[in-house]
């Protein structure tokens, strides 16, 4: 089955099959297509183990979700904009231009920006929440350790976006089209996460919720715990409740 069936006075008499690089191109385009809402489901449940894991908190991952899927949203959406509507057509530029006569993305594109820049996201994301459990877990409230955290992180992130911007927008450079998507797509992913959910998006979120509702079902406790030995007070420190101490902190 599968194939165009042949007949000739009413009886079949054959089947014909097409084979060929295009027409594996559609059926591999096809199956990728179909499974990708079964990949975003695993990739979200995936960042939520992870981040619920190492951060004792539920609506950190939840928060991470919502921003990397409304990131990935408007990255499709802009790209749908330029190489398939053309609205940067009038610029004269090749690598800004629809491709193609039927001017679509190609199906190669968002297939393989999705992983890239759920990685690039997860980790400004973890990189500045990181700073924030240890600042509020220090006696801080949920306001004033983002701003902290921001004051002390925010040029790193957008260093390193700068740098995974122009690391990417060598894509452009190039003559072949799906490269020039993937490039587009990456560097707008790049400049939204690290100028947008990183600096706004987040801050924002975490100022609208309660810091009981932030960080549930985490206590705040104060830095420093005490210990009696031999009649005096000994201060020590306790390990911050965040993803640095799954990695290098003891018990």
């Amino acid at each position: 089955g599968g194939g165009t069936l042949l007949e000739w006075e009413g009886q079949q008499i054959g089947e014909v099959f097409a084979y060929g690089m295009p027409l594996e191109q559609m059926d591999g385009a096809q199956y990728t297509l179909r499974r990708m809402p079964y990949v975003g489901l695993a990739i979200a449940a995936i960042v939520c183990i992870i981040l619920g894991g190492s951060f004792g908190t539920a609506l950190i991952p939840v928060r991470a979700v919502i921003c990397i899927s409304w990131m990935l949203v408007v990255t499709i959406g802009a790209s749908v904009m330029v190489y398939q509507l053309g609205y940067l057509e009038g610029l004269g530029l090749q690598a800004l231009a629809p491709s193609g006569e039927r001017q679509a993305l190609f199906w190669l594109s968002p297939t393989i920006t999705l992983a890239i820049l759920v990685g690039l996201g997860l980790d400004y994301d973890i990189f500045l929440m990181d700073s924030v459990m240890e600042h509020w877990q220090s006696g801080k409230d949920g306001k004033s350790a983002v701003v902290t955290s921001l004051d002390q992180a925010g040029t790193i992130i957008s260093a390193a976006g700068i740098i995974m911007f122009l690391a990417f927008g060598a894509l452009l450079a190039s003559t072949t089209p799906v490269l020039n998507q993937i490039g587009f797509m990456l560097c707008v992913g790049v400049l939204l996460d690290c100028f947008v959910t990183t600096k706004v998006t987040i801050p924002t979120l975490m100022a609208l919720v309660p810091d009981n509702a932030n960080f549930w079902p985490l206590e705040q406790k104060t830095s420093m715990r005490e210990r009696a030995f031999g009649g005096q007070t000994v201060f020590v420190q306790r390990p911050p409740p965040s993803f640095r101490r799954s990695l290098s902190w003891s018990h």
